[in-house]
């Protein structure tokens, strides 16, 4: 009697005439298709069979042959069903493979296209020093930052590390985005150890920046990171983040979207309520020998300014939410 059943590209001959199958195959077989011993196991019994001949290998066809002239046929049979029982695991186990096989290569092909969704930048300011000889003011210049998040196996720790260590706080910012980010995604960071790295330019800006104004874009990287999502690189924010995921407000809002305009941003999100700029009026009136004259300052909208200026405009956010639709888009 011959059993057929389609398996892979080769025939296999298995003479039970010549060699009986041993029980112990029989009962690797068996465990392997309930799913109670590894592959491992039933390659090693296959190979067995194979090296002492009672396997056959043909590279002809594509069937799996099985004759026993002297079996009876319920043995037959009871073979059958069991390579019907191997064929359905077969499939199973190939259909797997296909898909890990994709998603392999799916990852291969983001590693070798040169996109980066680990790092953005961030839009903070310095406090500058001027002096006349006598007196001394402070003005406030921006600053570009580049934020990097490198998410290892760990404990749950949040780090950040600086180029200079000192004079900088970006800890708090950073455990807040971590927070936001796990609300967020629904992802499990207790046993990851968050990374953020910091630095500009020139470093030495970094003993004087304010690390609260990078908290929103420190979330944004976090969050699509941790979804897959690119980054759009003509994007830049400033804002400070809250527990939850609100964009809070900063100060020197004009310096910061000059540097961001000068960075060659198309965008720049600010917190809500702050993409004005004040502009001072002055009139003078004059009366007898005396001259008087009176300044009004106007909140004046910042983006027609700065889409002037720089072809950017200028746009306020309320949360974590509104960021990400800007982030996120090509």
């Amino acid at each position: 009697m011959i059993v057929v059943v389609s398996i892979s590209a080769m025939m296999v001959h298995a003479s039970a005439q010549e060699t009986p199958i041993p029980n112990w195959i029989k009962n690797v077989a068996k465990w392997w298709a309930e799913g109670q011993t590894n592959d491992s196991d039933f390659l090693q019994a296959i190979q067995y069979l194979i090296n002492n001949n009672i396997l056959r290998i043909s590279q002809t066809t594509s069937s799996l042959q099985i004759t026993s002239s002297n079996s009876s046929d319920l043995q037959n049979n009871q073979l059958s069903q069991k390579l019907n029982d191997l064929q359905s695991q077969y499939t199973a186990l190939q259909a797997k493979y296909n898909l890990l096989l994709q998603q392999v290569r799916s990852i291969t092909a983001q590693s070798t296209t040169g996109e980066n969704i680990d790092s953005i930048y961030a839009v903070a300011v310095r406090p500058v020093i001027e002096s006349d000889g006598f007196f001394e003011t402070t003005k406030y210049q921006g600053s570009i930052l580049k934020i990097t998040v490198d998410i290892r196996g760990g404990t749950g720790l949040v780090l950040v590390n600086t180029a200079i260590p000192s004079g900088v706080d970006f800890q708090t910012s950073a455990r807040t985005a971590v927070t936001v980010a796990q609300n967020m995604t629904g992802i499990d960071l207790s046993k990851k150890d968050i990374i953020f790295s910091i630095s500009s330019g020139n470093n030495q800006d970094l003993q004087a920046v304010d690390g609260g104004s990078a908290g929103g874009a420190m979330t944004v990287l976090l969050v699509s990171d941790l979804l897959g999502k690119s980054l759009n690189g003509q994007v830049l924010m400033t804002g400070t983040i809250q527990p939850d995921g609100i964009i809070g407000p900063i100060g020197a809002v004009d310096e910061k979207a000059d540097a961001a305009g000068q960075f060659g941003a198309k965008i720049f999100l600010v917190p809500a309520g702050q993409a004005v700029t004040p502009i001072q009026t002055c009139s003078q009136k004059t009366e007898g020998p005396f001259e008087y004259q009176t300044c009004t300052v106007q909140q004046t909208p910042l983006s027609p300014m700065m889409e002037s200026k720089y072809g950017m405009k200028v746009i306020e956010i309320n949360s974590i939410q509104d960021a990400l639709k800007y982030f996120n888009s090509s």
